[in-house]
């Protein structure tokens, strides 16, 4: 038993696009984690309780861990751009041969979103952080599998939708952190179901 199970293990791992497909996911589930990590993590009042969440996830840059912030969005960064690159090399004819390098320029916008807080460099700050989060909507919109065109449109729209509400001020509780955060989102159910 032992030996049959390793045998598909290895099996597994052996196969190019079963490891793509696993590495998808995880880029999916650690997009859509990464404001609750930096929520868990952030500085606690007196009492020893977490306040609510910040005005924006670029926010918890100034917490007192803001190493966390750092890592945790540096690694999404690195995410993205390795996929991006892992669709150039097309040597598996499976893959989809549209490509993904669209994934590289977001990746280095999120770097961007890292490198220059939003307090000290407004502007770029923001520039970069609208590359992300736009160039997120039209990828997902845009240049998906044919297989989830309806979701993967709705989504795109979705996060659309919920960043202009917010700088509408139509939704008084829907802050940049909760927007963010449906963008995020957006982006792992992307990832995830690319990866299917």
């Amino acid at each position: 038993m032992p030996k049959k199970f390793s045998l598909q293990v290895r099996h597994y791992f052996d196969d190019p696009l079963a490891i793509f497909k696993l590495f998808e996911r995880f880029l999916a589930l650690f997009c859509v984690f990464i404001p609750i990590i930096l929520y868990l993590t952030d500085d606690r009042d007196r009492d020893g309780h977490l306040p609510g969440p910040r005005g924006s996830i670029s926010d918890y840059v100034y917490m007192c861990h803001n190493y966390v912030f750092g890592m945790l969005l540096g690694i999404a960064a690195m995410l993205f751009i390795v996929n991006g690159f892992i669709y150039f090399k097309k040597e598996d004819n499976s893959k989809d041969s549209t490509g993904k390098w669209y994934n590289i320029g977001i990746g280095l916008s999120l770097l961007g979103v890292v490198c220059f807080p939003w307090r000290e460099h407004t502007i770029v700050h923001f520039s970069f952080a609208g590359i992300f989060f736009v160039g997120n909507a039209l990828a997902t919109g845009f240049f998906h599998t044919k297989r989830w065109p309806k979701s993967n449109i709705t989504m795109s729209v979705l996060t659309v939708v919920v960043l202009a509400l917010h700088f509408a001020k139509f939704a008084p509780w829907l802050t940049l952190f909760w927007a963010e955060w449906v963008s995020l989102a957006v982006v792992g159910v992307h990832f995830w179901l690319e990866s299917w």
